[in-house]
């Protein structure tokens, strides 16, 4: 295996739109949270990047504004030619072991340039970016595990990446790691940048203080709102319900294939909730052990407003531990959604092994900092 050169790098401890809609400036939609910053990329750590087993390293400092999220730089990652699945495109060894106890949420910012997403290809496009990250074990700090935390999709501009940790793995943090993908047939033809590696305090599953429920599939009569291809029920079953009383039951059981937003669809629900003040939609996911596909699966969902609809496009999910899907806003966005009216669930998954069986969904509900603690659900 081909080892790679080591740097000392500046670092420290629509309609239809998608949620990575070009911000103008690198979005913080959860404000009010306590986090703990890990990278800043403003003092020296070593930090590699080499996605194609060149031995050469892709990373370096960045001092560009426009591409720093906060401070004055930022990690660029030279991705040029990088087309399909590729693991190392980033490599961090922290230092030392940054203690992560009771933090249980890793968010980054990335931005990537229009030109670096080869806007002259007539192919299809999807842009990904999947961490991986090395914490010790709770009682001896000499022992190790790697856990792969999902993919999740890019787009031109400001990307603010959310990912929840394996329960039990808040320790100690030793090395954060990423691959990157892209259509084959439509590589990566310019940098992209990296910044704000930091973890939050607790979950985001279940409604904090600076959410307002949107949807609690408490009423049993919501299921009638959906159809599509898999289908739904309300489910009283506590194991299965993260808050209130109940959740929505997605009978994946059986389902194939590749891609398809065809799986449960309510189209209009009726008034819950004006979002326009919002800055991110959350949904919480519970995928019992076993019943996703034996091979790489991925779910989405798409929320529809009375001005049109923004999507979470399908992303890489932990079985057996509740989820949080996060759907980051622009002001436009929220604005054009304003009255949240349904939903509807993307699939994607390889199209050898099926599902087999259900997924459970909770607390669809939007971040409004500096508001009033929303009652809990069922109430």
């Amino acid at each position: 295996m081909r080892r790679t050169s080591l740097v000392c790098l500046m670092a420290a401890g629509l309609a239809l739109l998608p949620i990575s809609a070009v911000f103008s400036s690198a979005p913080n939609p959860t404000p009010a949270r306590q986090s703990k910053l890990l990278v800043d990329f403003e003092s020296d750590i070593t930090v590699t990047s080499d996605p194609l087993g060149e031995g050469t390293n892709r990373a370096s400092v960045n001092s560009t504004a426009d591409f720093v999220a906060e401070g004055t730089k930022s990690l660029k990652l030279d991705v040029t030619d990088v087309g399909d699945w590729h693991d190392n495109a980033l490599v961090i060894d922290l230092p030392q072991p940054i203690d992560i106890k009771g933090h249980q949420v890793l968010a980054k910012d990335v931005y990537i340039p229009a030109e670096s997403l080869n806007p002259d290809s007539t192919e299809g496009a999807w842009w990904q970016l999947t961490p991986h990250v090395t914490t010790t074990d709770a009682n001896d700090d000499t022992v190790t595990a790697e856990t792969w935390l999902g993919m999740r999709q890019m787009a031109a501009g400001w990307n603010h990446l959310v990912w929840d940790l394996k329960t039990g793995t808040d320790t100690k943090l030793t090395r954060i790691a990423a691959a990157i993908s892209s259509n084959g047939a439509r590589p990566y033809t310019g940098p992209i940048y990296v910044d704000n590696i930091r973890v939050y305090e607790g979950t985001f599953a279940g409604i904090k203080p600076d959410e307002k429920l949107i949807q609690g599939f408490e009423d049993p009569a919501v299921k009638d709102a959906f159809s599509g291809a898999q289908a739904v029920e309300v489910n009283t079953d506590k194991q299965f319900v993260r808050d209130g009383n109940s959740s929505l039951k997605i009978d994946l059981t059986g389902a194939e294939g590749g891609w398809t937003n065809d799986v449960a669809r309510a189209d209009d629900w009726g008034t819950t909730l004006d979002v326009s003040n919002a800055t991110e939609l959350h949904l919480d996911l519970f995928v019992p052990e076993g019943n996703q596909p034996e091979s790489w699966n991925e779910l989405g969902f798409v929320v529809i407003g009375e001005g049109g609809e923004v999507s979470v496009p399908s992303v890489g999910f932990l079985p057996g531990q509740w989820n949080t899907l996060v759907m980051s806003l622009t002001p436009d966005q929220a604005k054009m959604l304003t009255n949240v009216k349904g939903i509807y669930f993307i699939r994607n998954q390889d199209s050898a092994t099926p599902w087999r069986g259900p997924a459970y969904v909770d607390n669809l509900r939007a971040v409004v900092p500096n508001q009033e603690p929303p009652p809990t659900a069922g109430e």
